[in-house]
């Protein structure tokens, strides 16, 4: 019984190392997003990368 509770706890630590190690990077990923401004005005159309 011992043995099972171990394989179940080290389960369940390996899926919250995994999931805090996805979550830190899509919010990597979304801050490294380069900005992008397009503006149509009577002089054309005006692209800004930030």
């Amino acid at each position: 019984m011992a043995q099972n509770n171990s394989n179940k706890n080290g389960l369940i630590a390996a899926l919250v190392v995994i999931s805090v190690a996805l979550g830190g990077y899509v919010i990597y990923q979304q801050q490294t997003k380069p900005d992008l401004s397009i503006s149509v005005s009577e002089d054309g159309i005006d692209v800004d990368t930030n």
